[in-house]
Order: C-alpha cells, then sequence, then structure tokens
C-alpha cells in the first residue's frame, strides 16, 4: 500500500475506535476522548508526508477544523454536564451544532486530503473490489463510523452533501484512498437513509434509548 493508503487505514482506525469508545465509557469518556485529535493527526500527518502541496494544504485546513471542533464539542459537552443555569442554549449551540460540524467537516477534508496526496498509478485499480481486504474494511469502518457519528451529531447532511462529491469524483479519478473514500461516505449515506425510514427522521441515538 502506498503512504497515503495507510494513514487512510490508520484514520479509520483512529475514528473507528475514539469516536465510539468515549459513548461507552462514562464520565471516563471526557478523559479518553482529549487523546482523539493527537491520533487523528498522526495518521493524517503520517499519510500526507511528501504529499503534493494541494493535499498538504487541504489537509492542514482540515486538520485544523477537526481539532478545532473537536475541542469546542469536547468543552461545550463537559460543561453540559455540569449543572450550570442558563447556560443550556449556548452548551447546545457549541456542541449540538458548531463544533459537530466543523469538527466532522475537517474529518471530510481529510479524507479529501489523503485522496489527493494518493497519486494515480496505473497499474491500481481504482474499482471498490481493486482496493484489497485492508482498504475495503477500512472503508467499512470509516462509513460506519461517519453514519453514527453524524447522526448522533445531528450533521448528518454532511455526509448526504459529500457522497455524491466522493462517488463522481473517483468516476473521473484514479486512487485507491479516493474509492475507498467515495465507498465510505456511500455507506455512511445508504445508513442514514436506512436509518431515517425506519424511524421516520434522523434522531440522535441517545432519543431512542440507544446511548
Amino acid at each position: 500500500m502506498s503512504r497515503a493508503e495507510r494513514g487512510f487505514v490508520a484514520l479509520a482506525v483512529a475514528v473507528g475506535v475514539f469516536h465510539h469508545v468515549s459513548a461507552f465509557t462514562g464520565d471516563a469518556g471526557t478523559w479518553i476522548d482529549l487523546a482523539t485529535p493527537f491520533f487523528v493527526a498522526a495518521a493524517a500527518v503520517y499519510g500526507l508526508r511528501g504529499a503534493p502541496r494541494t493535499a498538504i494544504v487541504v489537509g492542514t485546513g482540515a486538520l485544523v477544523l477537526y481539532i478545532d471542533g473537536h475541542g469546542i464539542h469536547l468543552a461545550a459537552n463537559a460543561i453540559g454536564h455540569e449543572d450550570v443555569g442558563g447556560a443550556e442554549h449556548t452548551v447546545d449551540f457549541w456542541d449540538e451544532h458548531w463544533g459537530h460540524a466543523e469538527w466532522h467537516l475537517g474529518w471530510l477534508g481529510l479524507l479529501a486530503a489523503l485522496s489527493l496526496a494518493d497519486l494515480p498509478h496505473p497499474q491500481r485499480n481504482r474499482a471498490l473490489f481493486g482496493l484489497g481486504a485492508t482498504l475495503i474494511a477500512a472503508a467499512a469502518v470509516t462509513g460506519w463510523t461517519l453514519f453514527t457519528s453524524t447522526v448522533e451529531g445531528q450533521d448528518w447532511w454532511l455526509v448526504l452533501g459529500a457522497a455524491p462529491l466522493f462517488v463522481v469524483w473517483s468516476a473521473v479519478r484514479s486512487g485507491r484512498v479516493l474509492a475507498a473514500s467515495a465507498a465510505a461516505t456511500l455507506l455512511a449515506a445508504a445508513l442514514i437513509g436506512i436509518w431515517a425510514a425506519w424511524q421516520g427522521g434522523v434522531p440522535q441515538f441517545s432519543e431512542v434509548g440507544w446511548l
């Protein structure tokens, strides 16, 4: 695999673990979540090392969005757990709206940056089943995590907007990371559609007692 492909796999593992484990570890989840941006940044920096300038610029901007949005979410969420009278609307805005949207937009930007970093190669098959088991598994983990994170974060519309862009992009430009990113966003969009049809809307998992 190329460096960008390994970076994509590392990013899938980082978000797959840290975007989920904090939701099931009670009060300790906040402390565990402090490590999330460090692992995500390490995966992104590794995957973008030696990449074209465009990929590095996009990746840098996306990483700033990811870290800033995650930090806003984490801080507002922590404040929301305290009994702070009159702060409900402020906490709701910074955690449930701005923080999540900026955080997850940065995540999608990192997928775009790694796609740009993975230069097309004539001997690489860009089709999904030419990716190999590791990249397919990473795409599945990324898609599932995009689904769970954006539904709970109520910014699932970002995925619905990103999926067709990645699919069209992968149709005109070869690249295994790009194909994996397209597959991941398409899977997430499909799962969001299934969830919406099942629930008659797109409620958070916590609203229906799943968390």
